[in-house]
């Protein structure tokens, strides 16, 4: 009789934290996500939910004068490079849609949007590098060269 190797254990997939204050769209959100291939969680208030989430999907407007870019910048205190994808009916112009100053990476997702595109900003927000390449530091001498 010969040993049979232990089947090993598959590793959980990345869990990411939905920010949506309406049922409906975030079941909609929760099951694209798993059908992905994601383990997602939802937090109707983001307060509540995993402590270290893979990625997060946010609202940006949610209930009770919750704003979702205080929700990304409570999660990104915790995390700096958490992978965002926001969701919004704002158009891309409109003052509320403004996402400067919550650092990244970000990924703004026009609601309606279709189950692919969510995985799809998923992933690509996931893959986006979180630190830049280090810039060669330039000498003195080199910048006086260039201005002579």
């Amino acid at each position: 009789m010969t040993p049979t190797a232990a089947p090993s254990a598959a590793p959980p997939p990345p869990t990411v934290l939905v920010v949506e204050d309406e049922a409906l769209v975030a079941m909609l959100v929760e099951d694209a996500l798993a059908e992905a291939g994601y383990g997602p969680v939802c937090a109707p208030d983001g307060r509540s939910g995993p402590a270290d989430p893979a990625a997060a999907v946010v609202d940006l407007r949610l209930a009770d004068g919750l704003d979702g870019r205080d929700v990304v910048r409570r999660l990104r205190a915790r995390r700096p490079a958490l992978p965002v994808v926001v969701v919004t009916g704002y158009l891309p112009d409109a003052p509320q849609a403004d996402l400067r100053g919550l650092g990244g990476p970000t990924l703004r997702l026009c609601k309606p949007f279709d189950c692919d595109e969510l995985a799809a900003g998923v992933a690509a927000v996931m893959a986006t590098p979180t630190t830049r390449p280090a810039m060669p530091r330039r000498r003195r001498s080199d910048l006086l060269a260039a201005f002579a």
